[in-house]
């Protein structure tokens, strides 16, 4: 029997996550640094660009469920006392 010095081709999930978030991480600041604009117009795009996630988020997700619904339960209270004539 011979042993021969092969490479071990086992990597942990760990690493492998790691070398791809400082991947992400690299690519990104290469690519803000070889941005066609200035600063101020970089950092003004990312603040637009946040404000807009920012608004579609709040969009899909409540901000506040039990306000909602409370809300929609005095709505339908005005409405009835309405149909009802009892309006103070």
């Amino acid at each position: 029997m011979t042993t021969t010095n092969q490479p071990r081709n086992d990597v942990s999930a760990g690493w492998l996550i790691a070398g791809l978030l400082l991947g992400f991480l690299f690519g990104g600041v290469v690519a803000l640094l070889r941005v066609p604009r200035s600063g101020t117009a970089t950092r003004q795009q990312v603040a637009q660009t946040a404000e807009t996630v920012r608004s579609r988020v709040e969009a899909v997700i409540p901000s506040d469920a039990i306000a909602d619904g409370l809300a929609d339960g005095k709505a339908a209270a005005r409405r009835r006392r309405s149909e009802l004539g009892l309006n103070t």
